[in-house]
């Protein structure tokens, strides 16, 4: 790395790197989502060997955004965002990797609680990879969009909660105990994507005024 990379670097490249880490959050998302909607162990084996691979190289793409980080002088973004941003992302693709090891261990029965969780998650990954992408082009439209994944989290809290209340049918407690670890991950995946969308709306903030 030359001189003016670390004193002028390209504008694009930390947004690029960012980019490319939501990219992998979106992927293992989907991932998830034909986990839970499938039984067949044959493919929720090469399912979960997926979402394994995703989540090494979320480790490798967030490195790559660090290694720049330390090299560079100059960041387009406060590097206290960028480095609470990308830490979010990774946060998110750990979480659902962690989501479909545990179901996995503990043989949960996907129920409609689940369901609904990781579509919610779906959109929240969604809006924040658009919020993403448009950082470094349109603040107006990354800050809708990152508002719109906060309420994302909102839907997902109420689903939890539901979801919570609801175990009190079961008489399993030692399954209760199992499914809301599940629970748990969902939701604390939507807590990081929320996280990351206050981050985007710090940086339209000072970017702005």
């Amino acid at each position: 790395m030359s001189w003016k990379d670390i004193f002028v670097p390209s504008q694009q490249a930390f947004y690029d790197l960012l980019a490319s880490q939501i990219e992998i959050a979106k992927d293992i998302t989907d991932v998830l989502q034909r986990y839970i909607s499938t039984t067949a162990p044959a493919e929720r084996s090469l399912l979960a060997s997926k979402a394994s691979e995703l989540e090494h190289e979320g480790d490798n793409r967030r490195k790559a955004l660090m290694d720049r980080l330390e090299k560079t002088f100059v960041t387009p973004i406060d590097r206290e965002d960028l480095n609470d941003l990308s830490r979010a992302i990774d946060d998110i693709i750990d979480y659902n990797e962690n989501t479909i090891k545990e179901i996995a261990i503990y043989q949960i029965q996907i129920d409609e609680s689940i369901r609904e969780m990781v579509a919610t998650m779906q959109q929240a990954v969604a809006h924040l990879t658009e919020a993403i992408t448009e950082l470094s082009s349109d603040l107006h439209h990354a800050n809708q969009e990152a508002l719109a994944t906060k309420s994302m989290e909102n839907k997902m809290e109420g689903i939890y909660r539901r979801a919570i209340a609801q175990l009190t049918d079961e008489a399993d407690i030692h399954y209760i105990i199992k499914v809301r670890e599940v629970y748990r991950h969902l939701s604390n995946a939507a807590d990081r994507a929320d996280g990351a969308a206050n981050v985007i709306n710090s940086i339209v903030v000072k970017q702005t005024h």
